[in-house]
């Protein structure tokens, strides 16, 4: 799948670092937290923070988007959020997460992140719901 990313976004880096070959390379400060491919390596990694970039926009980061969907009170106000984006579902089983669409399917998190950081609207909205838990 495809995702657009805003070019306001790519202004938004954050300098991370590779835990299997120690080679450093920048990606949005919304995927921080997310699995990537190492561009020298190639290892599948989630990398090491080094440095992270000042937000120009409404971005939050994976991590955060993962509190917020996970603990309470946060999921409580999120959750219907999204489902009303996306018409998935939550659940819970312990401390794991299911997001299901609408067939029923898990849908991957990382995805729907990016979906949610490719749209100003939503963007901004779950940014602004994030804001009052964090002030």
């Amino acid at each position: 799948m495809n995702v657009h990313v805003p070019d306001n976004a790519r202004r938004d880096l954050a300098l991370v670092g590779c835990p299997e070959c120690a080679f450093r390379f920048e990606t949005p400060n919304y995927r921080l937290g997310m699995r990537h491919r190492c561009p020298e390596c190639e290892a599948a990694i989630k990398p090491k923070y080094v440095r992270r970039a000042q937000d120009s926009g409404y971005s939050l980061s994976f991590h955060t988007f993962l509190q917020l969907l996970t603990m309470r009170p946060y999921r409580d106000d999120i959750v219907p959020l999204i489902s009303s984006w996306f018409g998935y579902t939550a659940e819970y089983q312990g401390r794991s997460l299911f997001i299901r669409n609408a067939a029923g399917r898990t849908v991957d998190v990382e995805n729907m992140h990016e979906m949610i950081q490719s749209s100003p609207r939503w963007q901004e909205q779950l940014y602004r719901k994030a804001g009052k838990f964090f002030r």
